[in-house]
């Protein structure tokens, strides 16, 4: 039967469901993913869904109303990854003949509060009545990875930014910390990666780049697919909790991942290269509270030097 998996999340987001779309590939064979363009595209690329049709395409507004879309009648198997029931539309909540309809929750909101993409791995595991399947085999690196021997690019590619400020490293503390490893001659290259997000504070970073004699250079505003090509052949990552460095972890770049308000055993990848510094904040982390947060002082408390010393230790 045709399979459809909608998952609209943003790149961190459909990354952590990486190991739940797979062992659902394994089991049902090839689907078809509604996702944002962009994400959806990326993920066909990279060669983990076999087809992507745009999630936010406006046929899709006639869920939300009690109608099919002539495109998603051709699916029997529907499969919905949502962080919360009510935004699921109501009609793949009744029963029908025509599709079996899943739904599988993005986010543990329970007391157990999961890792999400365990949580969602445990999900399709249960759905398909499976037994004895370990995540473990489902976190292999994406295809963008390159063996460490073949990580030449760059020593450190840093992402200083994140879909909230609130979870944002302070943008000097980047800067020393890039700065000090070059002058110790810890590494010798060193990226800055920029998107539109990193607006603020891209002027400040090219200046920086251009006292570094060709030592440090930034890519700004880059599609996924140079960017994961990128990460593939770079030693080491630094960043906030972003999609960003979601995409370095599963492109094998050690990952060393900065996080303040935030909880990391929710939200980190599951992957062992990912290593996560912790604000020394006494708030920290405090979920989704940080949203209404008016002193977010998390990430100004992770001093330079912890980072520094973290990094120096990857041989």
């Amino acid at each position: 039967m045709p399979t459809l998996v909608v998952n609209q999340g943003a790149i961190g987001d459909l990354l952590l469901s990486l190991p739940a779309l797979r062992l659902l590939r394994r089991e049902r064979g090839e689907f078809t993913l509604a996702a944002m363009p962009y994400q959806g595209l990326f993920l066909k690329n990279a060669g983990e869904v076999s087809s992507v049709i745009p999630a936010n395409a406006s046929a899709f507004s006639e869920l939300y109303v009690g109608k099919i879309p002539p495109l998603l009648k051709y699916f029997d198997d529907i499969w919905w990854f949502t962080r919360r029931r009510g935004l699921v539309p109501d009609i793949f909540l009744r029963p029908s003949q025509d599709w079996s309809s899943q739904i599988v929750f993005t986010v543990d909101e329970g007391p157990d509060r999961t890792n999400c993409a365990l949580f969602q791995f445990n999900q399709i595991q249960r759905l398909l009545q499976l037994e004895n399947q370990t995540i473990e085999d489902f976190l292999y690196p994406m295809s963008f990875s390159r063996n460490r021997q073949d990580r030449k690019l760059f020593d450190l590619a840093v992402h200083p930014g994140s879909g909230s400020q609130k979870k944002c490293w302070p943008v000097d503390n980047f800067i020393q910390t890039v700065e000090t490893l070059l002058s110790e001659h810890r590494i010798e290259r060193a990226l800055f990666i920029l998107g539109p997000a990193e607006k603020p504070i891209e002027e400040k970073i090219k200046r920086f780049v251009l006292g570094q004699n060709g030592h440090a250079l930034y890519m700004q505003q880059q599609d996924l697919l140079m960017v994961a090509d990128t990460l593939g052949q770079t030693r080491c990552f630094l960043g906030n909790d972003s999609g960003i460095s979601h995409l370095a972890a599963w492109c094998g770049a050690n990952s060393f991942l900065l996080f303040g308000p935030t909880e990391p055993s929710i939200w980190k990848p599951p992957l062992q290269n990912a290593t996560i510094i912790k604000s020394p904040a006494k708030c920290s982390p405090c979920g989704d509270a940080y949203r209404r947060c008016q002193d977010t002082h998390c990430m100004d408390e992770l001093p330079a030097s912890e980072v520094c010393n973290a990094l120096v230790k990857v041989p």
